[in-house]
């Protein structure tokens, strides 16, 4: 008899297993608050939500997995069922987005100048980054100054990352830096940098968005539709942005 029970688990097992769905989502924002030293962050947090989601029922096993940019976008070539994480459909052609729907969105971001308090920078236009030295990461574009870049008209020195530009800056070896607003507010709670000057003009304002692929199914996006929707109604979403310090560019939806 007892053989019997456990020869029917056996074969009861893959299917119960099989009725979840496994969905993969993508991210390729490396960065705090998104990914931390430790592999954990923002990222993680997010897609923890979506399993401990009550309405998710357990139909849906979402799982991370960070990409770099030209990775990702191999996987939209090929239409490969996903979810895209923090991404911005102004940096996505209408062909790489045409096999899925954006959500609503997620944060409101900024691409920011920062500089010392005592030498503040106000950004006009690209001519008025002629006479200091930029802080880039290395690897990123800055849409509208690469001309002046390209020609040497603004001196850009690159770092391997944000934090590093940030010392940079204190060290006075550069004159102004350019941060995301989601990754500027997660360093001045965390590392207590509340007196650096930000510019009142960004280089750029963008929103951060879920893609979903359409070849996930209809209940798998209709399931992150109204998640999304409802997310700023969500606490754990709310003590999330807390712990991040993103409130301030949290969407009131």
């Amino acid at each position: 008899m007892h053989r019997l029970v456990l020869l029917l688990m056996f074969v009861l097992l893959p299917s119960v297993c099989g009725a979840q769905q496994r969905i993969e989502v993508w991210t390729y924002h490396f960065s705090p608050p998104f990914i931390l030293e430790d592999g954990k962050g923002l990222s993680h947090a997010f897609v923890d939500l979506l399993n401990n989601d009550a309405a998710n029922s357990q139909r849906f096993r979402f799982e991370l997995v960070k990409l770099p940019r030209k990775r990702v976008d191999r996987r939209l070539a090929r239409e490969r069922p996903g979810v895209l994480l923090w991404a911005t459909p102004n940096f996505f052609t209408a062909e790489q987005a045409a096999n899925g729907k954006w959500s609503g969105p997620l944060l409101i971001d900024k691409q920011d100048f920062v500089s010392l308090p005592d030498a503040p920078f106000e950004y006009e236009n690209p001519e008025s980054l002629h006479n200091l030295v930029l802080g880039g990461v290395l690897g990123h574009r800055y849409e509208g100054l690469e001309a002046d870049i390209a020609s040497g008209a603004i001196k850009r020195q690159n770092a391997q990352g944000d934090l590093q530009n940030l010392e940079k800056l204190l060290s006075g070896r550069i004159g102004t830096l350019l941060i995301p607003r989601s990754t500027l507010l997660y360093y001045r709670k965390e590392k207590k940098l509340q007196d650096l000057y930000v510019s009142n003009t960004p280089l750029y304002q963008f929103t951060r968005h879920l893609w979903v692929a359409d070849a996930l199914g209809q209940a798998a996006t209709q399931y992150l539709a109204r998640f999304v929707e409802n997310l700023p109604e969500n606490p754990e979403w709310q003590i999330l942005l807390f712990h991040y310090g993103l409130q301030p560019i949290a969407t009131a939806q």
